[in-house]
């Protein structure tokens, strides 16, 4: 991980340098014009919109130049080349599987009996292995833009598109269920991505994605100094304002979770390195003061059961 720095310094100054080419949007969820600048970072502006509560970089680059921006990551290859295999076993055994059980346990529940799984954004394929290894699709496919990650997935076997979803050529009506993680927080216009998963749907079919919550612990305490807040990532939806993106694109939504695991733990380590952040902030100087693993553990039980934890998951069905 230390090893990649030059590899993020140089997609971070690449965006950097294309600022002036950004373009200003109304809010990526409602549409509203009633937003208001919410934070700066890196020298890229977020705004938070007044009417949902979403959280989205704007100006921001548009789908040509996020294009270029993914090819030409240096980062991503440095994840595809060193970070990706050392970790793939460990990955897929604490990630991946999980991911591909909660998959399966939703057909299940909401009666998709197989067909075809398609991951948008599959990176190195682990996801896509996991949910082999359980056959309960007949067929699995790759969708990932990205060439050196594509190339990897295919290595491993997997039926794969070098696409971005908005170029893909398949069939409409044909996938039983779209999968997508940590996709959604990196698009220029989210609402055409679930419109074009949506499309690919059948009718009862589900789609599965997960993202940074926008009401999320990290950013409602830390805000722009939040880790979760980066060059790469420009929306951060909540449950509500995710629910209505899929409601206009034909989707019921089913379930919203955010099941972390880490938003405690990783705030107090954040308040251990850096105090000064929450010096404003009486109760979590209290808290982290006087800190034992129970009352962690609680407080991370509470985060999960009010929909706080950083990670929002959401499962919708085609009407």
């Amino acid at each position: 991980m230390e090893k990649k720095k030059p590899a993020l310094e140089h997609d971070i100054t690449y965006l950097q340098d294309r600022i002036p080419l950004f373009v200003s949007v109304n809010c990526v969820a409602c549409g509203s014009d009633n937003h208001s600048v919410w934070g700066e970072k890196m020298k890229f502006t977020y705004s938070e919109c007044g009417e949902c509560k979403t959280i989205f970089m704007n100006p921001r680059g548009d789908e040509n130049l996020m294009g270029e921006f993914y090819k030409q990551s240096k980062n991503y290859a440095f994840w595809n080349k060193y970070i990706f295999p050392a970790s793939d076993e460990i990955r897929k055994e604490k990630i991946f599987r999980p991911r591909a059980n909660k998959t399966v346990g939703f057909c299940k529940k909401y009666g998709v009996k197989g067909g075809t799984m398609l991951e948008i954004g599959s990176a190195f394929g682990t996801y896509c292995e996991a949910v082999s290894d359980l056959k309960y699709f007949e067929r699995i496919v790759a969708v990932e833009p990205t060439p050196g990650l594509a190339e990897t997935c295919r290595e491993k076997g997997i039926e794969t598109f070098e696409q971005t979803i908005e170029d893909l050529e398949f069939k409409k009506e044909s996938v039983d269920v779209v999968a997508n993680f940590e996709v959604i927080e990196h698009l220029s216009n989210p609402k055409k991505f679930i419109q074009q998963s949506a499309d690919l749907l059948r009718k009862g079919g589900i789609f599965i994605c997960t993202c940074p919550s926008g009401t999320g612990l990290g950013t409602l305490v830390l805000k722009e100094q939040a880790k979760v807040v980066d060059h790469e990532h420009v929306n951060y939806f909540n449950g509500d304002s995710l629910s209505l993106v899929l409601a206009e694109c034909g989707l019921e939504t089913l379930e919203v979770s955010t099941p972390g695991e880490l938003d405690a733990e990783m705030l107090y380590s954040e308040f251990k390195s850096n105090p000064e952040a929450f010096k404003t902030n009486s109760f979590f100087s209290h808290l982290f003061q006087n800190l034992n693993d129970t009352t962690l553990g609680e407080f991370q039980q509470f985060l999960k059961d009010n929909l706080l934890s950083s990670h929002l998951w959401i499962v919708a069905r085609k009407v």
